[in-house]
């Protein structure tokens, strides 16, 4: 008997030494899968920032081939689901809708399915936003509302805070569409206070908070404050800084928002320098509003220095960019209803699409019209200021006056005398009079030969009296002088644009174009409608 005991004792520590071992191995097991988990989420997290942020700004189709391979070869549900929407938000960048919307929605189902909870919220918020810029509101705001009733139900404080921060950040971009600049800028600030909140990652806090900034210096460049704005874009720039030392697209946003406030500031110098580094970063990219507004920034750049042909470039690139992204957001909403609603929803929401459709272009028709009378008053007005400006300078033109040379004089920079001046002025009236100027050859030393001076003396005068330079002064002669043809000989307009061109001195039809709007405000065809119109 005692054996037995003994026998039955001695088994019993075996079966427990055996317990231990597989228990310890368990927990060995677990660690490792645990440290291989931990290893695979932070690689799987450094390729997905990289993409988001910075590769997608130098090469957006390598960044959504990057997005493809981590859809394709991820296992964990939520690596997948974040690789849809990766894609998701390179495909918005190129303007492409219908792609965007397709991976949102595939990346729902899993959400959904998983019971993801913030990222529900997150890709509500998301196809609200696809709403939004085709410029369906009301859809796009229940949205909106989905994402707020889906973030109630996150449980991780910190990750309520983050998709409550991004939801009251659409709200401003909502906002701003609806030209509600104050309203905008208090939902901005509602969501700064959340993302300032975040505390489980350095990075994302920062990366939230400059996006926020940046969403700040929007509004006050909208509400013309321009000091907070320059002081928004600068921390959203600091914040981008510590996430990234590589341009990305929100660079591009921060670096436009800064030229357009030194610009508005007039300090040309700031301006150009960063409207510079937003063009690098576009040239790079395929984010087609972030092409919309460095283009736009840079005509307006362009044009108040007065360089008619860089204004032109621009001011085409910006409309070109404009018009593909309009033509990509009308080619989404139909595909739109096809890739968010059920086979069972499709013919219902078509319909609600169809009617809003109907009712937002029969608004845009009346609106359209409206303004269109409006503006063409506003153009008839400004047509009959340049034509009484352009006789009286003629008239003044005609009167044999002696320059005042001492009032505009700067005597600490004096470079010939008081009579030279005046000659060289007197000259340059009886120049005027003439037909000279239409030579295609004129150049400022062979009028300096015309007028009996030299370049330097002639350069003085031209800028210190008449504020021009050579070019200036002799395109403006051009444009007069076609205008005053055209208005007091009737065949001059049937003359075809490369005529006139030709016959006021210009070597090109569209450098006649470009030239004739800076000067007048209209093109030749506008300003001859006008001129029929009123005769």
């Amino acid at each position: 008997m005692t054996k037995y005991i003994l026998f039955n004792l001695l088994l019993t520590d075996k079966v427990f030494q055996f317990i231990r071992i597989v228990v310890l191995a368990c927990v060995l097991v677990s660690s490792v899968s645990a440290q291989k988990d931990q290893e695979r989420n932070a690689k799987f997290d450094s390729i997905y920032f990289a993409a988001a942020v910075t590769i997608s700004a130098k090469d957006i189709n390598k960044a959504i081939s990057i997005a493809d391979s981590l859809y394709k070869h991820s296992k964990p549900e939520i690596h997948r689901l974040k690789a849809l929407m990766l894609s998701s938000s390179l495909f918005q960048q190129k303007g492409d809708i219908k792609k965007s919307v397709q991976f949102a929605v595939k990346a729902d189902k899993i959400a959904v399915k998983e019971n993801l909870y913030d990222w529900e919220a997150r890709i509500a918020g998301f196809l609200s936003t696809q709403y939004r810029l085709m410029g369906l509101y009301e859809e796009g705001e229940e949205y909106l509302e989905k994402g707020k009733n889906v973030s109630e139900k996150i449980e991780n404080d910190q990750m309520k805070k983050l998709y409550l921060g991004m939801i009251y950040q659409e709200t401003a971009y909502y906002e701003i569409d609806y030209k509600k600049y104050k309203k905008a800028y208090k939902a901005a600030k509602k969501a700064d206070n959340y993302f300032n909140q975040l505390t489980y990652s350095e990075q994302e806090r920062n990366y939230f908070l400059a996006t926020n900034e940046q969403l700040l210096g929007r509004v006050c460049i909208e509400l013309k404050n321009w000091d907070e704005a320059l002081e928004h874009h600068n921390n959203a720039f600091e914040k981008l800084t510590k996430v990234t030392q590589e341009n990305a697209v929100l660079s591009g946003f921060i670096f436009s928002g800064l030229g357009r406030v030194y610009l508005e500031k007039k300090n040309m110098t700031a301006s150009f320098e960063n409207l510079q580094k937003a063009e690098k970063i576009v040239d790079q990219s395929d984010y087609l509003e972030l092409k919309i507004e460095v283009y736009k920034t840079l005509a307006d750049y362009y044009q108040l220095s007065n360089d008619i042909t860089r204004y032109s470039k621009y001011n085409d690139k910006y409309v070109q960019s404009l018009e593909l992204s309009e033509k990509k957001k009308k080619e989404s909403i139909t595909d739109f209803v096809k890739t968010t609603k059920s086979t069972g929803e499709v013919l219902a929401y078509n319909r609600n699409v169809l009617v809003i459709i109907s009712i937002t272009l029969s608004l845009v028709v009346i609106l359209t019209f409206v303004w269109q009378r409006k503006s063409r008053k506003r153009e008839r007005e400004r047509f009959h200021e340049v034509m009484s400006r352009m006789r009286q300078a003629r008239f003044e033109n005609e009167q044999e006056k002696a320059p005042i040379v001492s009032e505009k004089k700067d005597p600490n920079r004096k470079i010939m005398s008081d009579a030279m001046e005046a000659k060289i002025l007197n000259d340059l009236k009886e120049f005027e009079r003439g037909r000279k100027f239409t030579d295609k050859q004129i150049s400022l030393p062979m009028l300096a030969g015309i007028l009996s001076t030299n370049t330097k003396y002639l350069s003085h005068v031209l800028n210190a009296y008449l504020n021009k330079d050579f070019n200036s002064y002799i395109n403006e002669l051009r444009i007069k002088y076609i205008i005053e043809k055209i208005e007091t000989n009737e065949k001059f307009k049937n003359y075809k644009l490369s005529v006139l061109a030709e016959e006021c001195g210009f070597s090109s039809h569209s450098k006649f174009s470009a030239v004739f709007k800076a000067v007048t405000g209209f093109s030749p065809s506008t300003f001859l409608a006008y001129l029929n119109e009123k005769q």
